[in-house]
């Protein structure tokens, strides 16, 4: 048997210029910090500042959505596998999140219930999911719609759910019965968002069309009998009536209601349209906090600013309407027009309440943005709203608006922004100094040089005809700076001072795709799609002033056959290879230019290559997704690597002569390490999120540097973790396994396909391996049974000593005790049902022992539920029944009673403490408004202030 070759681990050691996701969110935390995602992370900034504050992340999966609760204590963020991580930023520990794990897909939207104790999520599988906060599990499942969910919101009262989904529909759903009483489908195209204001009364939707549609809301309420009525009689005979629990809006007697669907809960009335300026569809409609402005996103860089009237503003404006209206009529004096017009036409008339006022025009398009929970009063008409902003082109934008609310006059502007954090665009190309302390990145816009060890920008090399980099190149000595661009010219430099100091804006008739360095240094070679290769030497010319400036001098050059897409240099400097547009790879000796090899064989163009450090071997990649190996010495193929998913777009060998090691990065977001010997696949380093644009080797070969489409740029170290490449197919397998039995969903009694409401878990790696925590316990507590049996003085497992439990009742409880609470139900489900009348009878001991009440009362119920026809029928398991049916309510009433009873001592002595000392405790001033005028204290009153955390 051969031994098993280890290789290194290579992890990310850090991520650097990416501000925020393409498609992420932003929201606010106060008026300086706000919260954005970015491709793995949170990221929270100091707009005042421009620096990152915090950050929270989780490798390997993207952040597809996040949501802070009503007071930001709590935060969860929602990710692409499905997961939801709730984060309580109280507690000092972040890196312990409750986990949610129920959607089978991303989480699109997330809604905290305006006390925070209740979150619910939508996500791609059209699934609406709630979950309990504070007890750490899920709820139930929302069934219903049949495309992913845009946007979730609860009402004021906390009792419905306002569901809006792709499928063009809105969804009403009542939280206690678990159940859609309403459905709004009007919309000939997909919903993206909604907003809900005016106390619940106004519906505004926004879809792919250029219009929002406006609906009224009336909710109905119950009359309870009248406390006055004295004969019973009389009062059980009074039949229940419903009412509006408000005032409906103005103009709404005049307008049909829609059909009501059978409900006895809500009403609603299409108000109209409203037009919006912006194209596209409206990725978002953000309500101010007084709900006075409601700001429209759509697909481009407009945001449209519209205002929301109060029913006093509301009746002026129908008011003067009317009387507008009534001077045109008597200017016509026409009897028939006078009949047409009449307060109910005008009422339909949806500005009344609410109309577009202005906009705001940003650089690039606006993808998300947040209100801070504060606003301030210009004078008596105007108020002063901030918002965060979030663009496509990877920056963040502190705004002001400000809104004249007597002549509807909009002022916006941009204040701050994070535009020095990074590109603008995508990263097309990397150089690395000689010194391996700095690199430098090329995009559309500008270059940005590095620091390799804090990973900050450092300076940017800006020009105004430089645009589209497409290729650079450090000279040696680390003193300049040489960019390519798409339009064949070149920029040089000055690293000192980020200055460009010279330019040849026709070095080729195309694109530049790649700058190579002369192994002697006196150069380098630039190839582009004119099918050209061009010699450049280095020349220091004397300036006036007596300054020295570097200077280019073409030397020689060749033409090949088709365009040029790549080339490099052998390190002996004895060949140069070119990838060319027609699928091959030419050879040709560097110092007389003759052809050498043709390295044919890829069936579509090869985009890179890569010579090793002996110059023995050469890897290209194609677009044909595989990399090839060839030898250099006779151009035969050693090997055909197949492990992309889609087009390789750079390959490079290690710097090491021990190993012979190559990595390749695709459009598939992936970077493959493999064995150019033995032609193994390595490892996967999963990191990015969108097609890889360029990859580069530090000079001393210890660090990896990537960039994606994703915006970030990722650095790749190695660990002192092995790769054993045995035990990784054996987890692999495994893990196919493991997928296989998720795939077989359980069958839940009670619940039927079509039902509405399902249990909120998902089956997951994280629930089967819970389930064998049960199975596990139960076995130890029966043969522990036998051995104790056969031996009095057996000692005990080294399980049950290590949780500390006084009986094997407890012990089993002490297992399920440490399955997380969003995984306990689904672990419950599949534990055979030959295990649960142990289970039982275990926690029935428990709840006479008062151990751990309320989970024992808890896992008893769900047990009973999915168990039923079981357990009902079982003579051994019916006593404990009937003594549990009494036993239960007795021990939750005394342990509500104790709860309260301490809640009351708390109380009391919170009081005696501050009449003796006469301070007032527990004073939390993050819910005081520093802007507001300050209180007068009595005399020799003090506070003591506990400042909670943000």
């Amino acid at each position: 048997m051969g031994l098993t070759k280890d290789y290194q681990r290579i992890t990310c050691a850090g991520v650097c210029n990416v501000v925020n996701s393409t498609n992420g969110m932003i929201q606010a935390v106060d008026k300086v910090i706000c919260a954005a995602s970015a491709c793995e992370s949170i990221n929270f900034y100091n707009l005042r500042t421009g620096e990152m504050a915090n950050s929270i992340r989780r490798d390997n999966h993207q952040v597809t959505a996040f949501k802070f609760s009503p007071n930001k204590r709590f935060l969860a963020i929602g990710y692409d596998d499905g997961e939801i991580h709730l984060y309580d930023r109280k507690n000092d520990d972040n890196n312990k999140p409750v986990i949610f794990d129920g959607h089978k897909r991303g989480i699109n939207t997330l809604a905290f219930s305006h006390d925070g104790f209740t979150l619910a999520s939508g996500g791609k599988d059209s699934l609406i999911i709630l979950w309990d906060v504070l007890n750490e599990s899920g709820k139930y499942r929302l069934n219903g719609h049949t495309d992913s969910i845009t946007q979730l919101q609860f009402t004021i009262d906390n009792k419905y759910l306002v569901s809006s989904s792709k499928d063009t529909s809105i969804r009403f759903w009542d939280v206690s019965s678990h159940s859609c009483f309403y459905t709004i489908s009007e919309s000939i195209s997909e919903i993206y968002g909604f907003a809900l204001i005016k106390n619940d009364q106004l519906l505004v939707v926004g879809s792919a069309e250029v219009e929002l549609i406006v609906y009224e809301l009336n909710w109905l309420n119950q009359i309870k009998e009248d406390e006055e009525l004295q004969d019973s009689n009389e009062k059980n005979n009074q039949t229940k009536k419903r009412k509006l629990i408000s005032e409906p809006l103005v103009g709404s007697d005049f307008i049909e209601e829609d059909s009501d669907q059978g409900n006895t809960i809500i009403r609603s009335k299409r108000r109209g349209r409203l037009i919006r300026q912006a194209k596209g569809r409206a990725l978002q409609l953000a309500v101010s906090p007084d709900e006075a402005v409601i700001c429209v996103l759509g697909g481009d860089v407009i945001m449209d600013i519209f205002r929301v009237y109060d029913n006093d503003e509301a009746k002026k404006r129908l008011a003067k309407k009317l009387r507008k209206a009534k001077r045109k009529l008597e200017i016509k004096d026409d009897d028939e027009e006078q009949e047409k017009i009449t307060e109910a036409e005008i009422s339909k008339d949806v500005t009344i309440f609410i109309s577009r006022i202005g906009e705001f025009r940003s650089e690039s398009k606006l993808k998300w943005i947040d209100y801070t929970g504060e606003f301030s009063k210009k004078d008596e008409n105007g108020r002063q709203y901030r918002i965060y902003g979030m663009q496509s082109n990877n920056t963040l934008h502190g705004i002001t608006v400000a809104v004249d609310f007597k002549t509807n006059e909009v002022q916006s502007e941009s204040l701050a922004n994070l535009n020095k954090r990074g590109h603008r665009s995508d990263v097309r190309c990397f150089a690395v100094a000689e010194n391996n302390r700095t690199f430098v990145s090329g995009s559309a816009d500008s270059g940005i040089i590095w620091d390799l060890n804090s990973l900050l920008p450092i300076n940017r090399f800006e020009a105004d005809e430089m645009k589209d980099l497409i290729s650079a190149f450090y000279v040696p000595g680390d003193k300049y700076v040489i960019f390519g661009s798409k339009d064949g010219a070149l920029f040089i430099f000055d690293l000192a001072t980020c200055d460009l100091i010279n330019e040849y804006k026709k070095a080729h008739d195309g694109g530049i795709w790649s700058i190579v360095g002369l192994p002697n240094k006196s150069g380098f070679v630039t190839v582009g799609s004119d099918k050209k290769a061009h010699f450049w030497e280095y020349q220091m010319v004397t300036e006036i002033g007596n300054a020295r400036i570097l200077k280019l001098n073409q030397i020689r050059s060749t033409e090949l056959e088709d365009e040029i897409l790549c080339a490099t240099i052998s390190p002996n400097g004895r060949f140069i290879i070119f990838g060319l547009l027609n699928f091959t790879a030419r050879v040709h000796y560097l110092d007389s230019l003759k052809f050498f090899l043709s390295l044919y064989g890829h069936s579509l163009p090869v985009m890179c290559l890569d010579v090793d450090i002996e110059s023995k071997l050469v890897v290209t990649g194609s677009s044909d997704k595989g990399c090839k190996i060839w030898g250099l010495d006779f151009g035969d193929c050693h090997k055909s690597l197949y492990g992309h998913s889609d087009a390789v777009t750079a390959v490079k060998f290690n710097k090491s002569t021990e190993e012979k090691l190559l990595f390749s990065a695709g459009k598939d977001g992936k970077i493959i390490q493999w064995d150019a010997i033995k032609f193994n696949k390595i490892q996967i380093l999963d990191g990015h999120f969108a097609e890889i644009r360029d990859m580069i080797f530090t000079y001393d070969g210890r660090t990896l540097i990537s960039s994606s489409h994703d915006k970030s740029i990722r650095i790749w170290e190695e660990t002192d973790e092995l790769v054993v490449l045995s035990e990784q197919e054996a987890a692999e397998i495994e893990k196919d396994y493991l997928e296989k039995m998720i795939d077989a969903e359980d069958i839940i009694p009670g619940e039927g396909k079509d039902s509405d409401a399902e249990l909120a878990t998902k089956k997951s790696v994280e629930t089967i391996k819970s389930t064998e925590t049960i199975l596990e316990a139960i076995e130890i507590i029966r043969t522990e049974k036998r051995e104790k049996e056969s031996n009095s003085k057996h000692a005990d497992h080294p399980l049950i000593v290590a949780y500390g439990s006084t009986s094997h009742e407890h012990f089993i409880l002490d297992a399920i005790h440490r399955i997380r609470p969003a995984h306990l139900e689904r672990s419950l489900l599949m534990v055979p049902f030959g295990y649960v009348p142990e289970i039982i009878k275990s926690l029935t001991k428990c709840i006479e022992d008062h151990y751990r009440i309320e989970l024992s009362t808890r896992i008893l119920l769900f047990l009973f539920k999915i168990h039923h026809n079981y357990i009902s029928r079982s003579i051994n398991l019916f006593p404990l029944i009937d003594d549990l049916r009494l036993r239960i309510p007795a021990e939750i009433e005394e342990v509500r009673d104790k709860i309260s009873f301490n809640s009351a001592a708390l109380k009391l002595l919170k009081l005696q403490l501050e009449d003796r000392d006469n301070v007032k405790i527990f004073k939390d001033v993050s819910q005081i408004d520093g802007k507001g005028k300050k209180s007068k204290k009595k005399p020799g009153e003090r506070a003591a202030l506990i400042r909670a955390k943000v």
